[in-house]
C-alpha cells in the first residue's frame, strides 16, 4: 500500500538528472527513524541503494544493487550531476519510458532498502543503548561524589545547628544564617539523593531505548547518460 501511495501521489520525489557516466543508473533513497518515549526522534539517517537500469519491458531479473565501490560510484556521480546543473534536456521519449519504470523500480529495489535499514536500524539502537548507559554512569559517579562531599562538609559541624561553636571563628550573622541555610538545604539533598541514585540514571538509559522505528522509501533518483 505504502509503495502505490509513494509512486502515485509523491511523484515530486521522482528525480532525474543527465550523467557523465555511460551507465543508466537508479537509486532509491531511504530514511531510517528511531524513537524513544513520547515518540521522541532519537536517529535519523538517509540511506541509499543504487543499481545499473535496464528498461523494464526487457527486464529479465530484479534490479539489483551496485556493491559498495560502484554503489559510491553512482552516488559521487548524482552528486555531481546536481551539482554541476547540466542543460541538456532528456528527450521525452526517456522521460516517459523512466516514468512508467518508477513503481516496477522501487518493487526491485525496496527489499534492499529495507535489508540495509534493518542492519542500520540494529547498529543505531545498540549505539544508542551504550550512549545511555554511558552517560546514567557517568552521573551516577557525579551523584555520588557529590554525596560524599557534601557528607565530609557536614560532618565538619556537626549534626545539630550549633555550627558557630564548631568553627574556628564566630561568623556574622548575616553570613550564620546563609550558612545554616544551606546545611539545611544539604541535609534536604542528602535525604533523597538515594532515590536519585536509582532514578535519575534509569531515566537516561530508559530515555536512549528504542521503542519504534520506521524504515520508508522518500525517493528515487535516474542517472541518465548525457550521450544517451
Amino acid at each position: 500500500m505504502y509503495k502505490r501511495q509513494f509512486v502515485h501521489h509523491d511523484l515530486s520525489r521522482a528525480c532525474l538528472v543527465q550523467s557523465k557516466d555511460a551507465i543508466p543508473r537508479v537509486i532509491l533513497l531511504g530514511r531510517v527513524s528511531l524513537y524513544g518515549r513520547g515518540a521522541a526522534r532519537l536517529h535519523e539517517e538517509i540511506i541509499a541503494v543504487a543499481s545499473r537500469w535496464t528498461d523494464p519491458a526487457t527486464r529479465k531479473t530484479a534490479l539489483r544493487p551496485f556493491g559498495r565501490e560502484a554503489e559510491g560510484r553512482t552516488l559521487d556521480l548524482f552528486e555531481d550531476a546536481l551539482a554541476g546543473a547540466r542543460k541538456r534536456v532528456v528527450s521525452d521519449h526517456v522521460r516517459t519510458q523512466l516514468s512508467s519504470s518508477v513503481a516496477r523500480d522501487i518493487e526491485d529495489l525496496l527489499p534492499h532498502l529495507e535489508a540495509e535499514g534493518d542492519a542500520i536500524r540494529a547498529d543505531a539502537t545498540q549505539k544508542l543503548r551504550d550512549r545511555g548507559q554511558r552517560e546514567s554512569t557517568t552521573l551516577h559517579t557525579l551523584l555520588s561524589e557529590q554525596r560524599g562531599r557534601v557528607m565530609k562538609e557536614l560532618e565538619k559541624t556537626g549534626p545539630d545547628t550549633s555550627t558557630q561553636m564548631k568553627l574556628p571563628l564566630p561568623l556574622p550573622v548575616e553570613e550564620q544564617r546563609q550558612y545554616d541555610a544551606n546545611r539545611r538545604y544539604w541535609d534536604r539533598w542528602l535525604a533523597n539523593v538515594e532515590g536519585d541514585l536509582e532514578r535519575e540514571p534509569a531515566k537516561i538509559r530508559d530515555f536512549y531505548e528504542v521503542g519504534s522505528s520506521r524504515i520508508e522509501p522518500v525517493g528515487i533518483a535516474y542517472l541518465w547518460p548525457v550521450t544517451g
